[in-house]
């Protein structure tokens, strides 16, 4: 039987008790690993999850073939599913060196002056949406926050491409601006796995057990927070 061949790439975290696997389309396959972590020990473990890279590779190819270059093309409309709103957007080209946006409160949005510079545009709209994002994710995770018992110092958000969420031993929760385009289920989540860590600053056994008090089917959502990644807009950054 012909040995599985994948290509991949190794990344030492801090964080990490044992080897774990990550696939997305920007960086392809991940093999996360502790520091010190005999490297030796790869390819065994590839082999025995071979049908599970196998399928996410696969995955990973299909949206990559359905995902169009963010260059060629503008959003028409904003979804986020995260708060159940929709945001119709409108371009209006003016002999101008800047862009502007601006939001009519009534779901409309319209990004006036040099539109035909698409990179611009999408900086424009991300950082429309870090906004967003913090008015609705702060809220939430306040709210959590006093259901859970467990405090936390500040909320900062982010752009992050492989992380939905971080937190540091300051009490800094960092939440990926990207979560305004999943399910509310899968919201709640990650902000009650991030909270977690403010009292087990791994992902130890304790950690999943203090998780799953808030969240019982944190494993399925888990994998359903994999799949989204391929669902992300591309224009989202």
């Amino acid at each position: 039987m012909t040995e599985p061949h994948f290509e991949y790439r190794i990344r030492e975290s801090v964080r990490a008790k044992y080897m774990s696997l990550r696939v997305s389309v920007d960086r392809g396959l991940e093999v996360v690993v502790p520091r010190g972590f005999d490297r030796k020990l790869i390819p065994g473990f590839l082999r025995d999850k071979h049908e599970w890279v196998r399928t996410a590779l696969s995955k990973v190819d299909q949206a990559r073939q359905r995902r169009v270059k963010p260059t060629e093309t503008l959003p028409q409309m904003l979804s986020f599913a995260a708060c159940g709103r929709s945001w119709i957007v409108q371009y209006h080209p003016r002999r101008s060196g800047t862009i502007t946006l601006f939001d009519d409160g009534q779901g409309g949005l319209r990004v006036v002056g040099a539109v035909d510079n698409i990179p611009a545009c999408h900086s424009v709209l991300q950082q429309w949406t870090r906004r967003q994002a913090f008015n609705v994710l702060n809220p939430l995770l306040r709210q959590l926050s006093k259901e859970t018992g467990i405090a936390y110092v500040k909320t900062v958000i982010r752009c992050q491409k492989s992380r939905w969420g971080s937190c540091s031993s300051t009490g800094t929760i960092s939440l990926n601006q990207k979560l305004l385009f999943v399910a509310p289920d899968l919201v709640r989540y990650v902000l009650i796995h991030e909270l977690c860590h403010m009292r087990e600053m791994n992902h130890s056994r304790n950690f999943w057990s203090l998780v799953g008090q808030f969240y019982p089917d944190y494993r399925r959502a888990r994998q359903r927070l994999k799949e989204a990644w391929y669902q992300m807009p591309a224009w989202a950054g």
